[in-house]
């Protein structure tokens, strides 16, 4: 823990525990850990729903929760439920779950049980979706970051030393049971067939160490090259001084404008590194614009602009009432004492031309790139109608301080650094 701080004097922590043997290790080392520092830490648990006994497991978490001392919250995945990529939907939901209630409690870090055989894993499926990644000199061969921050919370993974066979005998010993899900056995999902060595070899930890000190070199320089290049609007989009990209390394390069288009675009993680290398190309010798990574990638005023891609930015959140809501994985939405309820979506082609020729909106709308304006949020009635555009001055019902928007996207284009095991 020494080494993912610092921490305040009397910490206060979550920590996701689904009930298998490796959150429920990482519950107990953390209790005593909180409580050798006077802190607090909440078990948070994920419902998903996926399977029958999701509830009775949830449950069971919660008892043990209780039998250490600690609070225990369940949180419940609702609607409909995919049927396919399962695996990485439902992963995304429990971050979009557990990264909003540390949010709204206050509390910075949660704490995730990833370990050793799982970094082994994720490196081996990253390395077989973009041969790029074969070179073991690759920062990308580095695996996960034992700290990254998510949506404003700072995800810690203090077990990515331990492997899952020091974690079991860690529980046998203290006499802690854990819950077994089917699904890491079943061979349907691909992490499972190489943990069963179906798709080959698992690279070696200390390959991953040794990629993930260069691949902390590397972010380095990546925050500096942003610090000194990017220019990041509250509207969300980006700019970036040519000159500078082009005086940097292509690892350098690459790694900064793929985090920026991951920021901008609300993803998860960065485009892969061969797409990213094409586009950045022709880009930088002043080809057409590129869709990489739901952005859309191009020269604008003698810098190079990501922006969002309208076509992408489907979702719709319907507001009902005052709160806190967020659209795009990429705006918060404060919502005060509204009339009537109210969506926000893209403002899209159809809505662009529907702001473009009126007065009031002109002037801020010139400021905005015209390839980032139909990715812009927009607020619409019941009926449709527009009611309120933000950052291009379109407020024809004085909303402005009825519906406030921020930008606070998932991915931060800069973090502490990648941080190794």
């Amino acid at each position: 823990m020494a080494a993912l701080g610092p921490f305040e004097s009397s910490p206060e922590m979550a920590v996701a525990v689904s009930g298998g043997r490796d959150s429920v290790a990482l519950m107990r080392l953390l209790a005593q850990w909180c409580r050798d520092r006077q802190g607090r830490l909440t078990a948070l648990t994920v419902d998903h729903g996926l399977r029958p006994d999701s509830a009775r497991e949830a449950d069971q978490v919660a008892l043990w929760a209780r039998e250490l001392g600690i609070a225990h919250v369940t949180l419940c995945w609702t609607g409909l439920k995919p049927r396919s990529r399962v695996q990485e939907v439902a992963r995304q939901a429990r971050y979009d779950l557990l990264t909003a209630w540390c949010r709204a409690a206050g509390v910075l870090h949660l704490a995730l049980a990833h370990q050793a055989d799982d970094q082994r894993e994720t490196v081996a499926m990253r390395r077989a979706r973009d041969p790029a990644e074969m070179n073991v000199a690759s920062p990308g061969l580095a695996g996960m970051s034992a700290v990254t921050t998510r949506s404003g919370v700072r995800l810690v993974r203090p077990l990515l030393g331990v492997t899952r066979e020091a974690l079991s005998g860690f529980l046998r010993d203290i006499e802690q049971d854990w819950l077994e899900d089917p699904s890491n056995r079943a061979e349907k999902f691909e992490r499972v067939r190489w943990r069963l060595g179906r798709l080959g070899r698992l690279p070696d930890l200390s390959e991953i160490s040794a990629a993930g000190e260069l691949r902390r070199v590397t972010e380095a320089g990546g925050a500096d090259l942003l610090m000194r290049a990017a220019e990041i609007a509250s509207a969300g989009y980006a700019l970036l001084d040519l000159a500078v990209l082009m005086a940097a390394s292509e690892e350098i390069r690459d790694l900064a404008v793929g985090q920026l288009i991951a920021t901008i675009g609300g993803g998860a993680y960065r485009p892969a590194r061969s797409a990213l290398r094409r586009d950045i190309s022709t880009v930088l010798s002043g080809g057409p614009v590129r869709s990489l990574g739901g952005c859309l990638v191009g020269n604008w005023r003698g810098r190079v602009l990501v922006a969002r891609e309208a076509a992408a930015a489907r979702e719709i959140v319907r507001i009902a009432g005052p709160g806190e809501y967020f659209w795009d994985r990429r705006f918060a939405v404060r919502v005060g004492d509204l009339q009537g309820g109210s969506d926000i979506a893209v403002l899209g082609e159809d809505g662009l031309r529907e702001i473009a020729g009126i007065p009031e909106s002109a002037p801020k709308l010139k400021e905005v790139p015209p390839l980032a304006r139909p990715g812009l949020p927009a607020f619409r009635d019941a009926t449709g109608r527009l009611i309120r555009v933000p950052f291009t001055g379109f407020d024809p019902f004085g909303l402005k301080d009825v519906l406030r928007v921020r930008l606070l996207p998932y991915n931060s284009a800069t973090s502490g650094g990648f941080t190794v095991a």
